[in-house]
C-alpha cells in the first residue's frame, strides 16, 4: 500500500464488489471462524482501521478525501466524520485521544475520540506514517526521512519507511527501499530473508516482531509475511501473499490483509486459512470483546 464501509456518508452508496463486499468500507468477520457478520460501504479510499479498548467503536482513515470516521460496532453506523485533509494514514488511541498522522503533511493531529474535534496538532517531518507506543508510554511516529519521531520529544535514527512497532523490549522500524529492519537509534540492520519490501510491523507473541512486506510489483508479485525473533535474529516465513498490507496477532492467530489476493489470511499453528475471499482487505483490527475481526476494504487502492 504505497499510495497512501449499510451506511453511506453523502452521495450514493459506493458499489459492491462482484463478491458482495463493498468496494470501500468495512467487513465484520467472526474471530472464531471467519464467518461474515456484517458489511457496510463507508468512505472512498480507506487505508487504516483501529478499534477502541471497549470494542464499541472503529476509527477509519480515508486517505484521498482526507477524512476520519468513527463507526459504531457492530451496527456499522457512522457516529462522526471529521475532515482533516493531508491524507490520513496512521491511527492510534492513547491517553484518551485519537492520534492521526497526515502522510502528505507535516503533522499528527490529536482528536477527541467521542466527538472528532481537534484537541492538538503536533508538528513532525514530512511523511508521517504508522505509530506506536514505546516502553515509556510515548507516541512514536514512523516516517520516510530515516527517523522515528517522538511526540513532544526527540528523534531517533531509523529505517526510511512506513512501519514501526514495539517488540522484544525495543522499537523497530522498517527500511522499505533497502528491504531491512532497523532497531531505533542503532546502526544495526537486518535484511529480510526474501527480496521483498517491509511495509507494516506489529508485535507478535513473546519477543517476536511480525512483518508484512510487498513484492517488487505491489499487486502482482508475491510478498512475504514473517515472524522475526528479536532475541535470536531468526525469521520464520508465514506466508507469501500478494500485497500484504497489514499483519496483526490476536490470541494465537495471526491475521494478514492480503490485498493483492483479495482475502484475509488466518494463520494458526503453521496452518493458513483463507477468509473473506474476494474482499480487497487493506487493514485489520481485532475486537475480542465482540468476537470480531474488523476489516477495512479498498478495491481502489
Amino acid at each position: 500500500m504505497i499510495g497512501i464501509a449499510a451506511v453511506a456518508c453523502g452521495g450514493g452508496m459506493p458499489a459492491a464488489s462482484s463478491h458482495g463486499y463493498p468496494e470501500t468500507g468495512l467487513v465484520l468477520l467472526s474471530l472464531k471462524d471467519g464467518t461474515q457478520t456484517a458489511s457496510a460501504a463507508i468512505g472512498t479510499d480507506l487505508v487504516a482501521v483501529i478499534v477502541s479498548d471497549d470494542g464499541k467503536t472503529a476509527y477509519l482513515a480515508d486517505s484521498a478525501p482526507g477524512d476520519v470516521y468513527s463507526v459504531r460496532l457492530p451496527t456499522l453506523q457512522v457516529a462522526w466524520k471529521q475532515h482533516l485533509g493531508g491524507a490520513p494514514f496512521g491511527l492510534l488511541l492513547h491517553g484518551g485521544r485519537l492520534f492521526v498522522s497526515l502522510f502528505s503533511g507535516t503533522s499528527v493531529v490529536e482528536l477527541d475520540p467521542t466527538r472528532g474535534t481537534t484537541l492538538a496538532t503536533d508538528p513532525v517531518p514530512q511523511g508521517p506514517a504508522a505509530m506506536t507506543i514505546d516502553g515509556a508510554g510515548h507516541v512514536v511516529v514512523a516516517g520516510t526521512r530515516g527517523k522515528l519521531n517522538i511526540i513532544g520529544g526527540d528523534q531517533l535514527a531509523a529505517g526510511n519507511g512506513f512501519g514501526v512497532a514495539w517488540a522484544g523490549g525495543g522499537l523497530w522500524s522498517a527500511d522499505y527501499e533497502r528491504a531491512e529492519l532497523v532497531p531505533a537509534g542503532d546502526d544495526h540492520r537486518v535484511g529480510l530473508p526474501l527480496p521483498v519490501f517491509p511495509f507494516w510491523l506489529a508485535p507478535g507473541a513473546g519477543d517476536s516482531l511480525l512483518v508484512a512486506a510487498e513484492g517488487g510489483t505491489e499487486d502482482t508479485d508475491p510478498g512475504g509475511v514473517f515472524s522475526f525473533d528479536t532475541v535470536t535474529g531468526s525469521f520464520t516465513t508465514l506466508a507469501t501473499p500478494k500485497d500484504p498490507d497489514q499483519v496483526l496477532q490476536s490470541g494465537s492467530t495471526i491475521f494478514v490483509a492480503a490485498h493483492g489476493d483479495r482475502n484475509v489470511l488466518a494463520i494458526q499453528g503453521g496452518r493458513s486459512t483463507t477468509w473473506a475471499i474476494g474482499a480487497a482487505a487493506v487493514a485489520l483490527a481485532a475486537d475480542p470483546s465482540l468476537n470480531l475481526l474488523v476489516v477495512a476494504v479498498n478495491a481502489h487502492e
